[in-house]
Formats: C-alpha cells, structure tokens, sequence
C-alpha cells in the first residue's frame, strides 16, 4: 500500500534520475562539441599553414588572402561559442539547484499539512462523540433515516408503476383502432374531423369501447410521471435535512475550535500549491535552458553554427584534390603532409558527426522524458493525489509506470490515466464525512474524475444506512389476445 505522499516521493525520484541522465548525455555531448570545434581549429590551423606555404611562393595568392580572412572570423565564432557553453552550463547547474532546494522545501510543508491533519482528525472525532449524545442532532438524524426511507418507498413504487406502464400499455399500443383514434385526440376537445369521418370515428369507438379503454390507458401513463414527480419532492426534502445536518455539524465544530485547526490545514495545503508553482515555474526555466544548451552543443545553434557555415564555404572553395595539386606545386613536402592531415581530420569529424547525430537523439529523449515525468508530477499534485487522504493499493503498479516512463515507453498522457485507475481514496476514519462536503476540501481532498467526483468537490457520503431497495415486482408477461369482432382486445388486467 502506497501513500498519495509516497507515491510523489517517487515520482520525485523517477525525475532526478532522468534528470541526471539528461545532464550526463549533455555533458557527452559537450565533449563531443569541444572535440569537433578543436578538429576545426586543426583544419584552419592546417590551412593557414597551407597559406604561409603558397604565401612563400607566390607573393601575391588571393587563395591565401580569402583563407586568411575565414580562419580569423572562425575563430573568434568558436572562442566566443565556447564561453556561451561554459555560460549556459552554468545557468543550467543553477535552474538544477534551485528545484532541488524547492524541492526540499516541499517536504517541509508536506509534514506541516499531515501534522495538521491528523490533529483535526482527532478533533472532529471527539466533536462526533459529543453530538453522539446531543438530543437535537439525534432528532435530525432519525429525520434524515425517514425521510431516506420515504424516498427508498417512493423510488419502489415509481418503478412498479413504470413496469406496469411497459406491461399493461402494450395491448393499447399494439390495437391499431385504438392507437389511430387515440392520436387524433378522440373523445378530447382537440378532436377535428370531417362530419363523415367523425361519424366513421365513433363507430370504431363504439366497437372496441374506446372511451373505457382510454381512461385506463390515459392513467397508466400518467401515474408514473405523478410518481416520478413525488420522488422529487421526497427528495429535496431529504436533501434539505441533510444539509441541516451538516450545518449543525459544522456550527459544533466550529464552537469546539476545530475549525482554527481545519484553517491551519488549508494553510498549510495553500502553501504547498504556492511551491508546486515555483517548481513548474523552475522546470520551465530549465527545460528551455537545457534546449538551448543542447542546441548549442549539437552545434545547431549558437556562434558553432556561424563558425561551420563559415568553414563550409571556405571548403567549398577548394577541395582536396585542389588542395594536393596546389601542394604539389611547391618543392617542399610540408603542404603535402598537411594535406593528408586534413584528410585524416574530415575522415575523424565525419565519424564524430555521425556520433553526434545519435547522440542528438539520446539528448532529445532524455529531455523528453524528463518533461513526462514533470509533466505527470505537475498534474499528480494539480489533483491533490498527494493528499493524506489519497492512496494507491497496487505498490508494483506505481513502479511499473515510473519504469516504462524512464524507458520512454509510455507518454505522460498513458501514464497519467494509469495512475488515475490506480488511484482510490483512503478514509482515515469512520467520520470522514462529518460536517458536509464543504468542511475539508480546503486542505486536499482528491480530485477524481471517477464516479461521482468532479472538479476540487469533495464526494457526498450518505447520512445514515440506507435500507436495502425493495425488489421490483415482476413485469406481467405481455400477451396478445385474439382480436373480436370489429377489433376488440383485452389489457392483459385490470388497472
């Protein structure tokens, strides 16, 4: 058995796992960034050296000139990409420690609201004993159990009335003379008809004693409807009672102080509400800055994507084999190595970029795992699941969710409505319904979009024991009688 509170204790956990893993791949690829900036430095290093070479031979090369130029503008894009990195990682340490340390302040304030609490449990239970004894109270309960009882009568005999309506109403129904003169309004002051067909009409009425026959059928369908009307009313009246009750129960509460520690509770629960929105706000702000930092380590974005742009077109100026026809122009052989060099330097960035682009991946899904579990968490605490009254029975389930989370094998929207079924409410004691539905919502009652609960309202238990439901009688077989004459029949009994 799991505690809502235990339940967010792990999901805590699930996300600083994911967390750590998003900063580990982070730092991999960061590595993977800063040895590719340094294989460019080695090209530009290569083909300035490639320049100084030509520039000894040919005192005036535009080659060496254009070359020249691009290495001094790549290199200050790479030295000013590689302080925006050691910047963003800082921010990105910092947004990490300051959940932490919201994090850890939660905590704080969920022992404040379970301390609280279990106070006002014991409380309200010592009011409950008092009133136990109160003439009034037990005046108004006995009330509450005859009227329950009242509607449990009202509720049997509408349905009686209702099977009889269904039994005893198909014999009509299924006459075709006396459905067709009943929807022309027969023997009713809405009656219209040709003097002829009027003549016709009272004929077949005559013939199958439509007007008896109708007055039955007019009162099967109208006492259901008088009785359903009834139940209403018996309703509303027992309703009535139980909200008086409440209110008694309430007013005692309040005169006994219950209700300073009921306030302290809610408190409490505000104040965590108050932290879950900084930690949103805070995961927000990580979330784009880790983007950012990933960005630019994948060398998607920041001064590496100007500097390979740049780089791109100076290569595509000259290619290789260019390169060792120029080189094979001088005696020496030093351009000659340095091509190879280069050679060797495309060989290796190439095999690192294909790295890269894996690794790009694993960043991305680290970080949308990440952003599952908060997003999970965020809605775990939105439903107050966290509450001291909330619990979840299936201990394996909960960390079969957070497993497949972390694998990214569900989304947060599968996990999310696997930890709803899971989900059930836990009451702590035999009076968790003292004082209405009003009393303790304040402090965090579990919101489920199950059964009859809705939005932040807390369920609505029931007064008093309702006696078992009087059964049903049983439905008059429906029989069709032979017809008579000009069409006669028979109700299947009287009414």
């Amino acid at each position: 058995m799991n505690s809502g509170r235990d339940v967010l204790h792990r999901i805590d956990a699930s996300i600083a796992q994911a967390r750590g893993g998003l900063g580990d791949t982070n730092r991999a690829a960061a590595e993977r960034s800063a040895r590719t900036a340094a294989i460019e430095r080695a090209e530009n290093d290569a083909y300035r050296a490639i320049a100084g070479i030509r520039l000894d031979h040919l005192q005036s090369d535009e080659l060496t000139r254009s070359l020249g130029e691009t290495d001094e503008e790549a290199e200050r894009l790479l030295a000013s990409h590689e302080e925006g990195l050691t910047e963003l990682a800082g921010k990105l340490s910092s947004a990490r420690e300051k959940i932490e340390r919201l994090e850890q302040d939660r905590r704080k304030h969920e022992e404040a609201l379970e301390k609280y609490v279990d106070a006002h449990e014991r409380a309200v239970d010592k009011t409950n004993e008092r009133l136990e004894t109160d003439e009034e109270y037990r005046r108004r309960a006995s009330a509450l159990e005859a009227a329950n009882a009242i509607v449990e009568r009202a509720e049997a005999k509408r349905d009686l009335a209702r099977a009889d309506r269904t039994a005893k109403g198909a014999p009509y129904e299924d006459d075709p003379l006396f459905s067709y003169l009943w929807e022309r309004n027969f023997a009713t002051k809405d009656y219209r008809a040709f003097f002829l067909f009027a003549a016709l009409d009272r004929w077949v009425a005559g013939l199958i004693r439509y007007r008896n026959a109708k007055l039955n059928y007019a009162r099967l369908l109208e006492l259901p409807e008088r009785l359903a009307d009834h139940v209403e009313q018996v309703e509303t009246t027992a309703a009535d009672i139980e909200k008086s009750i409440a209110a008694y129960e309430r007013d005692a509460l309040e005169r006994d102080g219950v209700g300073k520690m009921r306030d302290k509770a809610k408190a409490a629960r505000a104040a965590l509400e108050d932290i879950d929105a900084s930690i949103a706000n805070a995961e927000a702000e990580h979330q784009t800055i880790a983007r950012k930092h990933a960005d630019a380590t994948a060398g998607r974005g920041g001064p590496m994507g100007d500097a390979r742009k740049l780089i791109a077109k100076a290569l595509a100026d000259r290619s290789i084999p260019d390169l060792k026809i120029l080189a094979a122009e001088t005696l020496t052989l030093e351009d000659d190595h340095l091509v190879d060099e280069l050679i060797r330097l495309r060989r290796e960035r190439l095999e690192i970029e294909e790295h890269g682009r894996s690794l790009a991946r694993t960043v991305d899904q680290h970080a949308n795992i990440l952003g599952d579990l908060e997003t999970v968490r965020r809605r775990f605490k939105s439903a107050r699941f966290d509450s001291p009254y909330s619990e979840f029975p299936d201990r394996g389930m909960v960390g079969v969710i957070l497993a497949e989370l972390l694998r990214g094998a569900i989304n947060e929207r599968n996990a999310w409505r696997r930890l709803q079924k899971a989900q059930r409410q836990r009451k702590r004691d035999w009076s968790d319904d003292f004082g209405g539905a009003e009393w303790r919502d304040g402090f965090g009652l579990p919101q489920q979009t199950r059964g009859s609960w809705s939005g932040g309202s807390a369920p609505k238990f029931p007064r008093t024991p309702r006696k078992p439901r009087a059964p049903r009688a049983p439905r008059a077989p429906r029989v069709r009688f032979p017809r008579r004459g000009g069409g006669g029949f028979k109700t299947g009994g009287g009414f």
